[in-house]
């Protein structure tokens, strides 16, 4: 999950910097949009992987036999 925190700072960071260089709007939404898709479905799948594994653990019963 540090990997994903670290990659969206990085991303703000990026944000950041385009905005106040000198690039124009279209050119810096043609560059972040990407990059912030690819960064919410990692952080998507992180989550739905974490969940799956959380519930499959659930689903376990463990029984005594005598």
């Amino acid at each position: 999950m540090k990997a994903i925190r670290r990659g969206g700072l990085l991303f703000v960071v990026l944000i950041i910097g385009i905005f106040l260089g000198t690039l124009g709007l279209r050119l810096a939404l043609l560059i972040v949009s990407p990059l912030f898709i690819i960064w919410f479905m990692l952080w998507d799948e992180k989550r739905y992987i974490h969940t799956r594994k959380k519930s499959e653990h659930q689903r376990y019963v463990y029984r005594k036999y005598p």
